[in-house]
């Protein structure tokens, strides 16, 4: 499960990961040297930082042994310039040793990135979210890649309810296949988020379903 744009949710993190979302997402945006999880400037709110809502949960997690320990990908969209974000994550992640030296613990980037040639140039625990199906001839890019996400609606106009048409099951199976040709995990955004939606792509091999609702998909997959 992917708990997509997780700081939107009443209690963030904390929900996503008692539900086992091996998957959690942030938007970050940087105002005045600090890191917001927000989408845009004018929904910052106080205090409410990466750090905050994320890498300190993280590392109470870690240090206090919650829950089952299990891998956990936080999947980190930037929402302004991508080389200046960046390293500004990479100067706040790195007071976080027990995080960013955890193997159970995956910082992938997403939204706004650097030029993909430019993965390489990241630290080690920095992965990248590649959102296209063409090939990449560089393997020392390719290990640098976490996952890929594609948009739903550019194959599908299905909103979760009754079936996917056999044409669009078609073009999805398609889709999903490709990205696994790669060796690399899947994931649909701006997909349907219902209990149809979820039963299809767990069937059809979708690595991390996309959702608003982390507790209901949860136990309806269990």
């Amino acid at each position: 499960i992917h708990s997509h744009n997780d700081y939107h949710q009443n209690v963030p993190f904390w929900n996503a990961y008692a539900n086992g979302s091996s998957s959690i997402e942030v938007d970050i945006y940087l105002e005045n040297d600090t890191l917001f999880a927000t989408h845009g400037k004018s929904e910052i709110i106080k205090n409410r930082t990466i750090e905050n809502l994320y890498l300190q949960p993280i590392q109470k997690v870690i240090s206090l042994q919650l829950g089952d320990q299990r891998k956990i990908q936080l999947l980190v969209d930037i929402k302004t310039a991508a080389e200046k974000t960046l390293n500004k994550l990479i100067s706040v992640l790195d007071t976080y040793p027990e995080i960013i030296d955890n193997d159970n613990i995956s910082i992938v980037i997403s939204g706004n990135r650097p030029n993909t040639e430019d993965y390489v140039n990241y630290p080690k625990y920095i992965n990248f979210d590649y959102q296209s199906l063409e090939p990449i001839d560089d393997t020392k890019i390719w290990d640098k890649i976490a996952l890929i996400s594609l948009n739903f609606t550019k194959f599908s106009e299905w909103n979760g309810k009754g079936r996917l048409t056999a044409e669009d099951y078609k073009k999805v199976s398609a889709v999903i296949e490709k990205a696994h040709s790669y060796n690399k995990p899947f994931r649909f955004w701006a997909a349907p988020d219902s209990k149809s939606a979820w039963k299809v792509f767990r069937d059809l091999g979708v690595d991390f379903i996309n959702t608003d609702m982390p507790n209901k998909s949860s136990i309806y997959l269990e």
